[in-house]
């Protein structure tokens, strides 16, 4: 499961923009994750083979089922896709084998790079946006209030204060505080209710 997440300043655009706003939001966000999709298609496509696996072959592609979403499990806007791969790629040869998944690992690090690089170009192209200075490959879009974008990250908040509850930091504590303080998903509201919360939340 390869997760792509647009900035949350990109996932406001989409949650609260007009329809032109709106739609060139998601738009992008489908460009990008394409852009990602194939380069991970392109090489960490591998084939294991032989006795033990031992045998690496290049792989003609993924099959995998992508699910987009909008909100955060605390019920913010949160532009994401999650792609999962199903373990299988068809060898050279035609037959189908099983993924090495070392090159999945490999590579995630540079599609998500590559995602948010392409999602930055497609909205500067479509809609003129300027961005903030990118940190570890992710930047917002230029003029969206840093107090709007921590009012509308409710879940990082939540980690952030397990974190200081056990004074801890690390990217391990950090997963784990996750796991800790996730709700379950919520089902069944209505498009209608969440942007009504949303825009006056935004308003205030």
């Amino acid at each position: 499961d390869l997760t792509f997440r647009a900035p949350k300043s990109v996932s406001l655009l989409s949650a609260l923009g007009g329809p032109r706003v709106s739609a060139a939001a998601r738009h992008g966000h489908r460009r990008a994750l394409a852009a990602a999709l194939g380069y991970l298609e392109r090489h960490a496509a591998i084939a294991r083979r032989g006795h033990n696996g031992t045998q690496l072959v290049r792989g003609n592609g993924f099959v995998a089922a992508v699910f987009q979403h909008r909100t955060s499990r605390a019920g913010d806007p949160l532009l994401h896709s999650h792609a999962v791969i199903a373990n299988l790629t068809r060898g050279p040869d035609g037959r189908w084998t099983a993924l090495d998944g070392r090159a999945l690992y490999a590579h995630a690090k540079t599609a998500g790079y590559l995602y948010q690089a392409v999602l930055r170009h497609e909205l500067t192209r479509s809609l003129g946006v300027a961005w903030g200075r990118p940190r570890r490959g992710v930047a917002d879009v230029a003029g969206i209030p840093r107090q709007v974008i921590v009012a509308f990250s409710r879940r990082r908040q939540q980690i952030t204060r397990r974190l200081a509850e056990r004074g801890e930091h690390s990217a391990k504590s950090a997963q784990t505080a996750a796991l800790d303080t996730r709700q379950r998903k919520q089902r069944g509201v209505s498009q209608e209710r969440l942007l009504g919360g949303w825009r006056q939340r935004a308003e205030g």
